[in-house]
C-alpha cells in the first residue's frame, strides 16, 4: 500500500512538473518578447506578471504611466553602461525594444 502511495505521489509531481515546464516552453516559444524578457534577466530586478524581483519598479501596468515610445527612449537610454543598476542594452535591436515596448506597454496583470 506504502509503495502504490509513493508512487502515485511521484507521478503526479512529474506531470505537474512537466506540464508547467511545457507552458513555459511554449509561452516562451509563442511570444518571443517573452523570450527576451527571460534571456535579458528583467524579471531579476522588476515584477512583470506574477513574478520577479522587487529591487526595481513593478512593470505591471507600465503602459498606464508610459507609451511605448517613452518605454523606448528608456531601453534605448540604458545602451550605454552607467552608473545605474540597470544594465546596458547595447546588443538589443530596434525591434527587439520595440516588442518588449509594445509588450510592456499592453501588459496589465493585477
Amino acid at each position: 500500500m506504502r509503495i502504490t502511495t509513493t508512487i502515485f505521489y511521484a507521478t503526479v509531481l512529474v506531470f505537474f512538473a512537466t506540464t508547467v515546464a511545457l507552458t513555459a516552453t511554449e509561452e516562451l516559444q509563442i511570444r518571443p518578447e517573452l523570450k527576451l524578457i527571460h534571456a535579458l534577466g528583467c524579471k531579476g530586478c522588476h515584477i512583470i506578471g506574477s513574478s520577479g524581483g522587487t529591487i526595481a519598479s513593478n512593470l505591471n501596468q507600465v503602459g498606464s504611466r508610459l507609451t511605448t515610445k517613452q518605454i523606448d527612449i528608456h531601453l534605448n537610454a540604458q545602451r550605454k553602461p552607467d552608473t545605474e543598476l540597470m544594465p546596458s542594452y547595447i546588443s538589443l535591436s530596434a525591434e527587439e525594444r520595440q516588442q518588449i515596448g509594445n509588450f510592456l506597454y499592453n501588459l496589465d496583470y493585477k
